[in-house]
């Protein structure tokens, strides 16, 4: 082993869905940036293959818990955002969970709060924030209660800064017109989306793992976990692509008028 490369290994997590062109362009980048800066580690694709709604914080849990054997600390990394910038580091985040793709960095989202993108924890903090929910289905909201499980659990959250390159740290692969995103918004069904949501997390992470595909895109390995995500009706009925906010309105009038 070349101690140059460090003793820590790297699990980079990707929630995946059709996004295939953006999976060829992301897996070779990303390894070839972590080569150049001397980085162990894997990339693991956490591919959703059931018929429910999207939901990224399920599938990072998942991710998790299928690599946490082997790796100290982990990157959620979204797949259409590829690290331009030779400074940004990828390094160990033993001061806390540090957030690479900062507001001032990211090329679309700017929010104060704001903590997508990638986010790198140590194995032992996203433990102790006990991962993401697992009832955010659809597009957006679970990195604001993510932000809020960091708050609470203490830990000192960093961010990327000193770079001069400013929104072009990083490209944005992500074709609105070829992969449209589910824009069904269900903040009326839960609320605030920075309030807790204690119920969820990897320990209750229900899934069935369906097939592991272990491939190289040009010379990077990646592994392709195929998974189906468990949904439970009764309690996240907006998990089911044909369910609406208007249902879920009409239903609470019934019930309303029921009592």
């Amino acid at each position: 082993d070349d101690p140059a490369w460090g003793k820590h290994r790297l699990a980079v997590i990707v929630p995946y869905r059709g996004a295939f062109e953006e999976l060829l362009l992301f897996v070779p980048h990303l390894h070839k940036f972590l080569c150049d800066r001397r980085i162990r580690h894997k990339i693991f694709v956490i591919h959703q293959v059931d018929k429910f709604r999207f939901n990224r914080g399920f599938l990072i849990n998942v991710g998790f818990l299928l690599s946490r054997d082997k790796f100290d600390y982990l990157a959620m990394h979204d797949i259409d955002l590829l690290p331009i910038n030779p400074m940004l580091n990828y390094s160990y985040p033993e001061q806390g969970p540090y957030h690479l793709s900062s507001p001032e960095y990211h090329p679309d989202y700017h929010g104060r709060r704001f903590i997508g993108g990638i986010l790198l924890f140590t194995r032992e903090d996203f433990t102790k924030v006990k991962g993401m929910t697992n009832g955010d289905w659809g597009w957006g909201g679970e990195d604001n209660e993510l932000f809020t499980r960091i708050r609470l659990s203490k830990l000192k959250l960093t961010r990327a800064s000193g770079l001069t390159t400013g929104r072009n740290t990083f490209k944005n692969t992500h074709d609105e017109s070829k992969r449209p995103r589910d824009k069904e918004r269900f903040d009326a069904i839960k609320g605030n989306q920075f309030e807790l949501d204690g119920k969820y997390g990897f320990h209750n992470a229900d899934y069935k793992l369906e097939r592991v595909v272990n491939m190289k895109i040009d010379e990077a390995d990646v592994t392709i976990y195929n998974v189906k995500l468990h949904c439970n009706i009764l309690e996240t009925p907006w998990c089911q692509t044909n369910y609406t906010v208007s249902d879920f309105k009409k239903q609470k009038n019934k019930n309303a008028i029921k009592n």
